[in-house]
C-alpha cells in the first residue's frame, strides 16, 4: 500500500488537524504486518437504501475507528477521522455506527467501490478494505400499514400512532434498515410511531438485505390531513329592470291637473248637497 504525498499548507487548522491525523494512520498502515490485513465480502445495494458497513471483526479494547474512501488509508480520501470528524471525502451521508460501522444513507450508484477502515486497538492497528455495490434497479415490495396508505400516503393528524410494518419472509433472516428522508431512522420488522410529530412527517423506506438478496420497500409518505376546501360556486345576478316611466307632455299635465281639480270640486259639492238635504229633512 502506498503512503500517502505531502498533504500541503494551503489548508484551515482543523483540515491540517484531520489530514495528518490521515497521514499519520497512513504511515502505520503502510508498514502493518500484511497478517492484520482482512478484506472483507461484496455487498450489493440499490439506490435509496441505506448501507452498513459492519467492521469485520469482533475486537476487545477498540479506541478510535477510520474510514476511507479507495483501497488506501489516503488523508485526502478520509470519509470519518479517529475524532468522528468528517474529512474531505465527507458527503454528508456517513456516519460512524456502533463498534466504529460506517453507515452510509440514500446510497446512489456513485457510491460503489472500495471502502477502507483502519482501527486502533490497545494491541495495534488493523485494516480491512470492503467492496459494495450499488444497483440503480431495486426490486420494491409493499409494506403493511396502518391507517391504510392510499397511493403510497398515509394522512394522519399529529399525536396520533403510525405503524409500518415489512411483511416479507426472507430466507436467511434478514437485517432490516428503516430511512426517513434518506436519513436512517430505525431498525426491525415494524415502526411503531406512538405519537406522531411534526419530525416523523416524510417518506419512510425499509429495506431488507441478507446473503442472497436485497429488497426494498415501495417509499410510504405520512402526511397531515389536507385541509378541507369549500366549493363556492357563484350565484349569477338576475337582470334588474326597472319600473317604465310614462313621458308626459306640458299640455297633458295641464289638462290631468284640470280633471283633477273638477273632479275634487264635484265631490265636494254632491257631499254638500247630501248634507243640507239630510238636515232639512230632520
Amino acid at each position: 500500500m502506498r503512503c500517502p504525498p505531502d498533504t500541503g499548507s494551503g489548508h484551515s487548522p482543523v483540515w491540517k488537524k484531520l489530514l495528518l491525523t490521515g497521514t499519520l494512520l497512513a504511515s502505520c498502515t503502510c508498514s502493518a504486518s500484511p497478517e492484520l490485513s482482512f478484506s472483507a465480502p461484496r455487498d450489493s445495494w440499490t439506490e435509496g437504501a441505506s448501507a452498513h458497513l459492519p467492521v469485520p471483526w469482533h475486537l476487545d479494547g477498540l479506541l478510535a475507528t477510520s474510514w476511507f474512501r479507495g483501497r488506501e488509508a489516503q488523508a485526502a480520501a478520509m470519509i470519518v477521522s479517529p475524532e468522528g470528524l468528517p474529512g474531505p471525502a465527507h458527503t454528508g451521508r456517513e456516519a460512524l455506527g456502533a463498534q466504529g460501522s460506517l453507515l452510509i444513507a440514500n446510497v446512489t450508484a456513485g457510491d460503489s467501490g472500495s471502502y477502507t477502515v483502519v482501527l486502533e486497538t490497545s494491541r495495534g492497528r488493523r485494516s480491512a478494505t470492503k467492496e459494495i455495490r450499488v444497483s440503480n434497479n431495486p426490486r420494491q415490495v409493499p409494506l403493511w400499514t396502518y391507517p391504510q396508505a392510499t397511493k403510497g400516503i398515509i394522512y394522519s393528524d399529529l399525536n396520533f400512532s403510525v405503524i409500518l410494518e415489512w411483511v416479507v419472509t426472507m430466507d436467511p433472516e434478514p437485517e432490516l434498515i428503516w430511512t426517513l428522508n434518506g436519513r436512517i431512522y430505525g431498525t426491525g420488522e415494524k415502526l411503531f410511531i406512538r405519537r406522531l410529530s411534526q419530525e416523523q412527517l416524510g417518506t419512510y423506506v425499509c429495506t431488507g438485505q441478507n446473503s442472497e438478496t436485497l429488497l426494498a420497500s415501495k417509499p410510504v409518505t405520512i402526511s397531515l390531513p389536507p385541509e378541507p376546501q369549500v366549493d363556492v360556486t357563484p350565484t349569477a345576478a338576475e337582470p334588474f329592470q326597472p319600473d317604465p316611466i310614462l313621458p308626459l307632455s306640458r299640455g297633458s299635465a295641464i289638462a290631468l291637473i284640470t280633471a283633477a281639480t273638477v273632479g275634487g270640486v264635484t265631490l265636494l259639492g254632491v257631499a254638500g248637497f247630501y248634507c243640507i238635504k239630510h238636515l232639512s229633512t230632520d
